[in-house]
């Protein structure tokens, strides 16, 4: 076996050799690692690109909603009587409206008892709804009770498991129904008391019982329960009301106006009403709708704002430094160039919408010479006041039609920018679905709606008919604003088949080209520092006999030399 250290042998420096040796051939191994880095570092750039055109895409998909630009400010007059909103549909403007009573909710309760564990009865209770109407002189007319259609009939079951005071309140309460039940002390006896969860007269309570003692009308047992409001106490109407069902009553624009609930969505279009108290006898407040300008100008703000931060993920990506110790780890990359210039190609180009608003730069957005974009309030809130209808479909999806009854009513993400000519063969109602084409394709017909067909142009866009003449209903042009364009543009980019994910499995199969050639070379390395050591050790082991050698010849030459001098 060969020495292959120093000190050992001739003393020749076999690992320094070798380790000096294999220093030089490592540096394509060095050289596959460093690329490896800098693949990874590009992959992890992409990474981050990425997540910036994600988040941009979120800041602003909210703004290809056309809904985003129907903001509406809503103010009370009181609120100590009524709070408000508004969808974006409501018509602005003033309207005084007068609160005489709010909704209320029926409450029952049952003659007091000793305790809560104190026994009531077994058997069987069911609770029904509806509205209550007290007997009339004039006209005449007898006291009803109209059911609820709206809502089931509650069954439960009283038996001796459940039959206390406690007991039957835990089992109203289990049926996670329309009614809730409490025990109330009044300082003598306890009391349970039964409330209907929803307010409003129609929402009344009828509680009938099958008693397990065979007397279903009379005040012993489980008929201490019953509450018909068309039976005599005593018999059948047994609990005692202590608050009757009550609907709002209001006044709007001196309409009067009566509903089951304190929340009302469907008074006036667009505009939900929340009631909280009732009016001083003889005042009114007013109830102020108008668009909201400054949420809107928020949401060209937050437009503006989420691009300079998509801007600066970018341009950190792909900056120069002269002295290369600073550039973007994507510098000079074709795919990242791509991808800016599809961002600004949408973001530069007119939209052709038909209307007088048709740029970003007409409402106050333009670029600065850093590429940054910049927003003018100054201008932006002179072009609400002149062409408010024209901002919206400058980032939204919208249509015209050049037939006033043809209205458009919405799109998906497959319909295309487009003028597509409507023909009505039938129209539609509510009971009638409406026939017709759309871009010359036979389109749905729902109620008095036509949307386009699947796999057409036009597949998506749905139109409103109301009213006209059969055949040939003109031309919809539809467009796609900035936010909507870009939305789209986004999720095609961002796709697993898009080019930022072709790029980056590119990149990772040069990584694992790249590891893959290392390890070869590690084979490689691993046979040369063999071979190496194989050889430098045969060197040790050959001076060292040489140098044997040396030491004998040189001792028996002196050893010669000392006999011919004796």
């Amino acid at each position: 076996m060969g020495i292959s250290s120093s000190g050992i042998g001739s003393g020749l420096d076999v690992n320094g050799i070798v380790t000096s040796l294999m220093n030089v051939e490592r540096k394509p191994l060095d050289q596959v690692a460093k690329q490896k880095t800098a693949f990874e570092s590009k992959v992890s750039a992409f990474g981050t690109l990425k997540s910036s055109l994600s988040t941009f895409q979120t800041a602003i998909s909210s703004l290809s909603d056309p809904a985003k630009f129907n903001a509406q400010a809503v103010t009370s007059g009181d609120t100590k009587v009524f709070t408000a909103t508004a969808n974006g549909q409501a018509t602005n403007g003033i309207s005084s409206v007068t609160v005489t009573q709010l909704a209320k909710a029926q409450k029952l309760a049952m003659a007091g008892v000793a305790n809560t564990t104190d026994v009531i009865g077994t058997g069987t209770l069911t609770i029904s709804f509806g509205k209550f109407t007290e007997a009339t002189t004039t006209p005449v007319a007898a006291a009803s009770f109209t059911p609820n259609t709206a809502k089931t009939d509650i069954t439960i079951d009283i038996n001796s498991a459940n039959n206390t005071l406690s007991g039957v309140r835990d089992a109203i309460n289990a049926s996670n129904s329309s009614v809730s039940a409490s025990i109330v002390n009044d300082g003598t006896s306890n009391r349970l008391v039964i409330t209907s969860k929803d307010t409003g007269e129609v929402n009344s309570l009828k509680i009938s019982v099958v008693d397990a003692d065979g007397n279903s009308q009379d005040a012993i047992g489980l008929s201490q329960m019953a509450y018909d409001p068309l039976a005599t106490s005593g018999n059948g109407k047994n609990l005692t009301q202590l608050q009757a069902a009550k609907n709002a009553l209001l006044d709007v624009d001196g309409i009067a106006i009566s509903k089951p609930s304190n929340t009302i969505t469907d008074a006036i279009q667009g505009v939900t009403l929340n009631l909280i108290g009732t009016s001083t006898v003889g005042t009114s407040a007013d109830l102020t709708i108008a668009t909201d300008k400054e949420k809107i100008k928020e949401s060209v703000k937050g437009f503006v704002d989420a691009y300079n931060k998509l801007d600066d993920t970018l341009r950190n990506l792909t900056k120069y430094d002269p002295s290369g110790k600073s550039s973007g780890v994507l510098l000079g990359d074709a795919t990242v160039r791509s991808v800016i210039n599809q961002v600004k190609g949408v973001m530069t180009q007119a939209i052709a919408s038909g209307n007088s608003i048709n740029s970003l730069n007409q409402i106050g957005v333009s670029f600065l010479g850093t590429g940054k974009l910049a927003l003018d309030e100054t201008k932006l809130s002179k072009t609400m006041d002149t062409n408010f209808n024209d901002l919206a479909a400058l980032f939204t999806t919208s249509a015209k039609t050049s037939d006033a009854l043809v209205s458009y009513s919405g799109s998906t993400s497959k319909t295309l920018v487009g003028t597509y000519a409507v023909n009505v063969t039938q129209l539609g109602s509510s009971i009638l679905n409406a026939a017709g084409t759309i871009n010359g394709v036979t389109a749905t017909g729902n109620k008095t709606n036509l949307t386009g067909a699947f796999g057409d142009a036009s597949e998506g866009l749905s139109v409103t008919i109301a009213g006209g003449a059969i055949g040939d209903r003109g031309t919809v042009t539809f467009t796609r604003g900035y936010a909507s364009q870009l939305d789209g543009l986004i999720s095609k980019l961002l796709k697993d088949d898009g080019i930022l994910a072709a790029k980056t499995d590119g990149i990772k199969s040069s990584i694992t080209r790249l590891d893959k050639q290392a390890d070869a070379i590690n084979v490689r390395l691993a046979a040369t520092e063999a071979r190496y050591r194989a050889q430098y050790t045969r060197l040790d082991t050959l001076i060292a006999s040489m140098q044997s050698t040396s030491t004998f010849l040189t001792q028996q030459i002196a050893s010669l030399s000392a006999n011919s001098n004796s």
